[in-house]
C-alpha cells in the first residue's frame, strides 16, 4: 500500500501516439524524477495503446484522447483515454507485466473499478479543461479544434 503522503510527480509531455485511427496526447509521469531522463519510445507507446484500442472507432467515438504512462512508487501504469459523444470519457487502466524475457505488456488491473491516483487526476483534470476550451468552446470537433486540442499539454510537477 501506499503511504498516507503526498510529494508532487514530474510530468513530461511526449509526442502525440497514433493507434488505430486516434491520435492520443501522451505523458510521461515519475514518482522518480531521476528516471525522467529515459522517456519511452514513441513505437513502444504506440504498440502499447493499440493494444488497449485494439477496437476500430466505433459511433460517438472522436479520434482524440490522451495517455498517461505512470512510473509509480509500486509499478508502472499505463491510462488510455479517448473523448466520445462530445462531453464524456472512454477511460482503461493498466499495469505492467513483465514476462521471462523481459518483454513489457500492460493487462487490466486486479481492482478493475480504479480510475485513477491523485497525481494521474491531475493530468485528467488539464484534458478535461483543454477538451472544454478548445472543442466544446468551439462546439466543433472539426480539424482545426482538434489540433487546437492535440497542441494543448502539460508538463510540470502535480
Amino acid at each position: 500500500m501506499n503511504p498516507l503522503t503526498y510529494t508532487p510527480r514530474l510530468v513530461k509531455a511526449l509526442p502525440p501516439v497514433r493507434a488505430n485511427g486516434r491520435t492520443l496526447k501522451a505523458y510521461a509521469m515519475f514518482a522518480d524524477p531521476e528516471q525522467s531522463g529515459e522517456p519511452p519510445k514513441p513505437d513502444w507507446l504506440e504498440r502499447h495503446a493499440a493494444a488497449v484500442l485494439h477496437e476500430p472507432l466505433a459511433g460517438g467515438d472522436h479520434p482524440a484522447g490522451f495517455l498517461i504512462l505512470h512510473r509509480g512508487a509500486e509499478g508502472t501504469y499505463l491510462l488510455v483515454s479517448q473523448w466520445y459523444d462530445a462531453d464524456m470519457l472512454k477511460h482503461w487502466v493498466r499495469g505492467a507485466v513483465v514476462d521471462a524475457e523481459g518483454e513489457t505488456s500492460f493487462a487490466p488491473l486486479p481492482q478493475r473499478d480504479l480510475i485513477a491516483c491523485v497525481w494521474e487526476l491531475e493530468v485528467v483534470k488539464f484534458e478535461r479543461d483543454a477538451w472544454v476550451n478548445t472543442v466544446l468552446a468551439r462546439g466543433s470537433t472539426g480539424r482545426d479544434a482538434l489540433e487546437a486540442y492535440l497542441g494543448t499539454t502539460f508538463s510540470g510537477w502535480v
